[in-house]
């Protein structure tokens, strides 16, 4: 692998690529976007909070034993999402990803059968954590990075904002369906939907474009970039790391508990379901915006400024209230439609893709301790002290040292690749 720094750029403008890229990988694209929005990250993620009060009132459990899942799903995670990297870079997404969907799928209808017992509830979860980590924004960045190059930024923020999507449908939808039908009702109708997705992803997603013409058969460039071990003896590493460790340390928890926080303020469910597609449309228009900027701008640059701004949101809605309620929802979406997004972003840029499923997940694994433990602090702060305002103050401190260390990130090193070509697996 050959590295060298670039140059420092005469301003912080640069032009984009064509749009030949879009031509070419538009399925690819497609099946990352139906996948990311049913996988754990969009539809799980993203109505847990639904479920938190109709499985309080049905089983006696409290909200920071419900959010005690969020534990073992994390430990689950930084286990198997090396693991499950190394093996998409191996096996290639059109096995892997389909198989992880079905599996994920009969979890979640495990969840409608529940009859009271806390633990199986943790081994269901923990369970779908494991089987569904190969249709996560693991697998799908790693299809995007490898189509998109000039606009890598903004592919990835159309594929990831299908988990905008589902913060949209979901808590305006899935909110009064099961406040009408169920709990049980409102899993099994979760399960249905990636079932239904799972035959789109198998037909469309692919691992890296072919080269035609150079030889007998199709083939590819090899990827590029740091092996796991190189990436891992890189001070950017574990500055990544720690950025993203403590954005969603500051957000998934108030994520889980947004609709709940309100719905304890005298909002009605409906309401507080209504504030949530709020969430759900910034976290759309975030990726897209951070998408086309970084194509363009420093992307550490951009993150910092939209880190800083989400602390101001967060610090706002702590310090006055309700009034400020749409503020922490433009808030709330826009640090996650930063988060992900910028993770694939800056491991492809920073260490390329020879190793990225492996560098990835290492990340994104560390990424999610954060978001496991998140939750589980949110619910205990809102047990002990009655409301979630010492959760919004922490929030927006993260937040801000999150900023602080991602102004500080070095400039990309340019990844010059081999003209080596193997074939397509």
């Amino acid at each position: 692998m050959a590295i060298a720094e670039m140059p420092e750029p005469a301003g912080l403008w640069s032009a984009p690529g064509a749009t030949g890229e879009f031509q070419r990988g538009w399925r690819v694209l497609v099946a990352s976007f139906v996948g990311i929005g049913v996988s754990t990250a969009g539809l799980v993620n993203y109505s847990a909070g639904i479920f938190m009060r109709p499985l309080e009132a049905a089983f006696g459990w409290t909200r920071a034993e419900i959010g005690a899942s969020a534990i073992l799903t994390t430990i689950a995670f930084i286990l198997t999402a090396p693991f499950a990297g190394r093996l998409i870079d191996r096996m290639g997404l059109r096995l892997i990803t389909p198989i992880s969907l079905l599996l994920y799928a009969a979890c979640i209808f495990a969840l409608s059968r529940m009859q009271g017992s806390l633990v199986l509830y943790y081994a269901i979860v923990l369970t779908m954590t494991v089987v569904g980590i190969c249709s996560t924004p693991l697998a799908f960045t790693r299809a995007v990075t490898a189509w998109f190059e000039r606009n890598r930024g903004l592919a990835l923020g159309l594929a990831l904002t299908s988990t905008g999507v589902a913060a949209v449908m979901l808590p305006k939808f899935l909110t009064p369906f099961v406040e009408e039908h169920g709990w049980r009702a409102g899993y099994g109708l979760l399960g249905f939907i990636v079932l239904c997705a799972t035959p789109l992803v198998w037909l469309w997603i692919r691992d890296a474009p072919l080269q035609t013409g150079v030889g007998p058969s199709d083939t590819r460039p090899s990827l590029q970039g740091a092996t796991f071990l190189e990436a891992r003896r890189d001070q950017t590493f574990w500055r990544l790391a720690a950025i993203f460790f403590l954005v969603a340390l500051a957000v998934n928890g108030l994520i889980v508990s947004f609709i709940p926080l309100l719905e304890d303020a005298g909002l009605s469910a409906t309401q507080a379901g209504s504030f949530g597609a709020v969430v759900g449309l910034s976290v759309m228009a975030g990726r897209l915006l951070t998408g086309i900027v970084i194509d363009r701008v420093f992307a550490p640059y951009v993150a910092a400024t939209i880190f800083a701004l989400v602390a101001v949101g967060f610090l706002l809605f702590a310090l006055f209230g309700l009034p400020f309620t749409l503020v922490a929802a433009v808030a709330l979406g826009f640090a996650m439609g930063a988060e992900v997004d910028l993770i694939g972003y800056f491991v492809a840029r920073y260490f390329g893709l020879a190793s990225y499923g492996q560098i990835y997940g290492a990340q994104y694994s560390i990424f999610v301790v954060g978001a496991g433990l998140s939750p589980m602090l949110a619910g205990f702060v809102h047990d002990v002290l009655g409301d979630y305002q010492v959760a919004l103050l922490g929030a927006s401190g993260l937040l801000m040292a999150a900023s602080l260390l991602t102004v500080g990130l070095r400039r990309f090193p340019n990844l010059t690749p081999t003209p080596h070509l193997e074939p397509v697996k």
